[in-house]
């Protein structure tokens, strides 16, 4: 009799059914009789279902194990990729099957497509799409049930497309099953496991496959939802970061603002104003006037840099907004009633948003220094005309007042010597206006429109070098010829003698076509002192024949007297030496010493006049000197 500890002891051994099967019949070959066999069989069997259960047992405590390593793996993992791929690998040994993989769903797309396998032989596996409703993993989104088939080639029933068909052959794929990975009774994906060979998948497997899938389910949103989060950080850091820089902008605009505003009010100029632009911008700054004239600029402007700005800055004042054209940001200066040009940023780089804000406060800051200025200008402008036709008047009254007025507009009258009484070919317009006053105001002289012509009062000892200079600039900025008559006024009540004196200079040129030019009494000649109220005739015969007289009386020559003779005789060589009883060659060497001495042009008909008229009124003043 065979002991029943035997069984037991098999089952503790955990030993294969064969070795339940050879314990009975070594009974049977002992001798055991019939009914002790029978008994033997009925414990077997006991022991076989038993030994089953136990199997199960251990099956489904290592399946546990499996879960709860895996769900304590799946924690610890952040990356989802990572975390496909140990899903594909546990399920694979959860179930002993030869491939395993997960599908997501795609919500865009409204298909799935698969992501990580683990056991696959191809490559057409990865990133298959599986259009909903397609193979078993599109069946199994769509339908949200666990789904198998223990011979995927042979089942009819699911939809097919090439491309799953061929992955299928590919991988040898035969027994399939399916879960769905869950969320909220959303599907996210599938969870497949396949056998290369036919091997159906029992109900157990089934369930162990979903309560991994389950796992999966929650591994896989708690990735997504912390890689949203990363997400959400990295946009909150880099929305933080923009909020610094911007604010960081608008401090450096307001610091910017701050200091335009400072030299708004202490009456700085728009070098300034230019100067500080540069110091927080990257470039150089360049101001143009309406004309396209550079006003101020921080760094050197070429030739073809000047007309360019002049260009970028016209476009910008027509378009009336801030302009920017190759490496050039141009903002109009432009007020209700004036344009005043533009301000214009030379950089290498593109201008940013803030530094183009920063440009136009510049701007309107310039804009404001220009028009202050303007306006200043012509307040002192009007209140210098009125000074300076107060001083034009025949009788002043008060000179000391007047003085006082001139000192507090910059303006010392004992140094303003020279007057000027110009005419312009073009109408006298506003522009013009500005122009002389400009011109006086930086000279430290006086400006006025006076009887249809400009007048000047201005400092220097050189009426003629002082009055062409100013009729240069006035004749550039007009762009019409300008006539001009000049005087000298040495003191302050000489002043109103002094514009009456260039007054009628102005208008003798005119009256002998000579306009456009610049000429005092001197310059004129004997038709200067004829129309001059205080005729110099001493200084009109130097001015003439001084040459000649002051040679007579270095040499003790008489070349006076010949050229005196060589005019009375109508400029007969012959008679001359007639007259003074001199050979014809030495008459004809005294005019060449005279040429020498006056010049090519004296024979020319206007100036041979004008000596003639010069030895007339030395002869008169020699003989009033005499009596």
């Amino acid at each position: 009799m065979v002991p029943e500890e035997s069984f037991l002891r098999l089952l503790v051994e955990n030993a294969d059914a064969d070795a339940f099967d050879a314990l009975v019949e070594r009974a049977r070959a002992g001798g055991v009789p019939a009914a002790g066999l029978a008994r033997l069989e009925r414990e077997r069997a006991v022991a076989m279902r038993l030994r089953e259960t136990l199997a199960r047992h251990r099956r489904n405590e290592a399946e546990l194990q499996l879960l709860n390593d895996t769900a304590n793996d799946l924690a610890s993992m952040r990356d989802l990729d990572s975390i496909l791929q140990a899903i594909s690998d546990r399920a694979r040994r959860l179930l002993d099957c030869d491939l395993a993989y997960i599908s997501l769903s795609d919500r865009d797309r409204g298909d799935c497509y698969i992501k990580a396998a683990s056991g696959n032989i191809s490559g057409l596996l990865h990133e298959l799409r599986l259009p909903q409703g397609s193979g078993v993993g599109g069946l199994v989104a769509r339908t949200g049930e666990p789904y198998s088939v223990p011979s995927y080639l042979k089942d009819e029933s699911i939809v097919r497309t090439p491309e799953i068909d061929r992955t299928v052959v590919a991988e040898r794929i035969d027994s399939l099953v399916g879960v769905p990975l869950k969320i909220k009774q959303e599907v996210i994906g599938v969870l497949m496991a396949a056998h290369r060979g036919t091997r159906a998948f029992t109900a157990h497997d089934i369930s162990a496959l979903a309560m991994l899938g389950a796992h999966a389910a929650v591994a896989i949103e708690n990735a997504r939802l912390l890689t949203a989060m990363r997400s959400a950080v990295e946009d909150l850091r880099v929305a933080n970061t923009t909020i610094g820089s911007h604010i960081k902008d608008l401090e450096r605009a307001a610091d910017v603002h701050e200091r335009l505003t400072k030299l708004v009010l202490q009456g700085k100029g728009v070098d300034d104003v230019a100067q500080a632009t540069t110091d927080v911008l990257p470039g150089e700054v360049v101001i143009v006037n309406e004309h396209g004239g550079v006003i101020t600029a921080t760094g050197a402007i070429t030739a073809p840099s000047a007309q360019e700005l002049a260009d970028v800055g016209a476009r910008a004042r027509a378009s009336g907004h801030t302009l920017v054209h190759d490496g050039l940001c141009a903002v109009p200066m432009i007020t209700e009633s004036e344009d005043l040009g533009a301000l214009v940023l030379l950089g290498e780089t593109p201008i940013a948003d803030t530094d183009r804000r920063i440009l136009e406060r510049a701007a309107l800051a310039a804009s404001l220094v220009l028009v202050t200025r303007r306006r200043v200008a012509e307040a002192q402008a009007r209140v210098g005309g009125e000074l300076l036709a107060e001083l034009l008047a025949t009788e002043p009254h008060d000179l000391d007042l007047l003085q006082h007025r001139a000192r507090l507009l910059g303006v010392d009258l004992d140094a303003c010597h020279t007057m000027v009484v110009a005419q312009t070919d073009g109408t006298f317009h506003e522009g013009l206006h500005n122009l002389i006053a400009t011109l006086a105001r930086r000279q430290r002289g006086l400006a006025t429109h006076h009887q249809g012509a400009v007048v000047l009062l201005l400092p220097g000892d050189d009426a003629a070098a002082v009055a062409r200079a100013a009729m240069r600039e006035l004749a550039r900025a007009c762009r019409h010829p300008v006539t001009a008559g000049t005087a000298q006024a040495t003191h302050v009540p000489q002043i109103a003698a002094a514009y009456e004196e260039a007054a009628r200079c102005m208008r003798t040129l005119l009256a002998l076509g000579r306009a456009g030019e610049v000429a005092d009494a001197r310059d004129l000649g004997f038709v200067g002192t004829l129309f001059n109220g205080r005729p110099d005739i001493a200084s009109l015969v130097r001015t003439t024949i001084g040459p000649v007289m002051d040679y007579d009386r270095r040499h003790g020559s008489d070349l006076v007297r010949t050229l005196e003779v060589f005019c009375s005789t109508n400029q007969n060589t012959r008679n001359t030496a007639q007259a003074l009883h001199l050979h014809a060659n030495t008459v004809t060497q005294r005019l060449s010493r005279i040429t020498q001495l006056l010049g090519d042009t004296w024979r020319q008909a206007d100036r041979l006049l004008e000596v003639q008229v010069a030895l007339r009124l030395l002869k008169v003043s020699h003989q009033e000197t005499v009596q």
